[in-house]
């Protein structure tokens, strides 16, 4: 049978407990009662025993009827066990403990690395690294065709841009490194103009890092222009001439040559092989596009020369400087390539 007590307070009537209900009993609090335990309701009851709580608190264990809170840490950082191993605390990530992460994680498994390194699979799980190569090398296959390995480029006859100069006011342009990697070289020139009207386009040597001066040189070359419509031989430069001459005056008492007039200018290639060589001549040839400067009716017109040189010594040439006989290299661009032969 229900019945209903009314009381302020119930207390054992001996000792110090208290039982509500036995076993069996269902104790039911209703809806929008407040039940308050005023110390807490203890682990061993299957409370906490802590009354209050702050945002991001974590709870853990000090004993095993006792649980303690953690307050939440600062951004980014990360829980983990306090130096003595005895509770958790928060703190910034220390990267010198961290694990190398295999191939099978989606990591390399490597824990350093060289500028220029490539990497490469040595198994379904395995990664290695090739140092970098020398200057110009090419990846290509080991003999065994097992893993990538680095090589000298193979000739082939190919040119490889060396490098370029841009001209402005200069009395010579001068390359005077011919590396042993190439066997040919070529000047190519683009957009020359000169300072000074009516300027021979030249090329000489270096030997053993000197400029060559002297009377070893010989040249010849055929031209065609507007005027005449067709080839006209040109006189060969002396056999001892000092210099390599890329086209021919027409006329000695009164010569045509590049002009400086403004839209004036002119184009080369040169070419001399077997530069390394100390038991050939060093042969050449040469294609000139030029507007010419000087008498009439040839200024202003177009001439191309084709022709060749030679220097008469067995010396092995160690650069090229290309100038003008008057005045300077007002602008233009020559580039030096070299050609390998394997």
């Amino acid at each position: 049978m229900a019945s209903e007590i009314k009381s302020d307070k119930l207390s054992p009537s001996t000792g110090t407990a208290l039982q509500i209900g036995d076993a069996s009993d269902t104790i039911t609090i209703p809806t929008g009662a407040t039940f308050t335990i005023t110390d807490g309701l203890g682990v061993a009851g299957g409370g906490t025993g802590l009354t209050s709580f702050t945002a991001g608190d974590v709870l853990y264990a000090t004993g095993s009827t006792t649980l303690a809170k953690l307050a939440k840490g600062t951004a980014e950082q990360v829980l983990a066990m306090n130096s003595g191993a005895t509770a958790p605390d928060w703190g910034s990530v220390d990267l010198t403990v961290l694990p190398t992460i295999t191939v099978g994680k989606g990591g390399t498994n490597l824990t350093s690395f060289t500028a220029g390194d490539v990497l490469y699979a040595t198994g379904a799980t395995t990664l290695a690294k090739l140092a970098k190569g020398s200057a110009a090398d090419v990846l290509t296959m080991n003999t065994g065709a097992t893993a990538p390995e680095w090589a000298a480029a193979a000739g082939g006859g190919c040119w490889t841009l060396i490098s370029t100069t841009t001209a402005s006011a200069d009395a010579t342009i001068d390359f005077t490194t011919l590396s042993s990697d190439y066997i040919d070289f070529m000047l190519v020139g683009s957009g020359i103009t000169a300072a000074t009207n009516v300027s021979f386009p030249r090329v000489r040597y270096y030997v053993s890092s000197s400029i060559v001066t002297a009377t070893d040189y010989q040249w010849s070359c055929r031209a065609y222009d507007v005027e005449n419509q067709g080839g006209q031989t040109m006189d060969a430069g002396s056999k001892n001439d000092s210099t390599i001459q890329l086209i021919d005056p027409y006329n000695a008492s009164a010569p045509t040559a590049l002009g400086n007039t403004a839209g004036y200018n002119m184009n080369f290639t040169y070419y001399v092989s077997d530069v390394h060589s100390t038991s050939l001549w060093k042969n050449s040839w040469f294609w000139t596009s030029v507007v010419l400067g000087g008498s009439t009716p040839s200024q202003g017109q177009t001439a191309n020369y084709f022709g060749g040189g030679l220097y008469d010594q067995t010396s092995a040439l160690t650069g090229l400087q290309f100038y003008l006989s008057a005045g300077n290299v007002a602008l233009g661009k020559i580039s030096l390539y070299g050609r390998k032969i394997t």
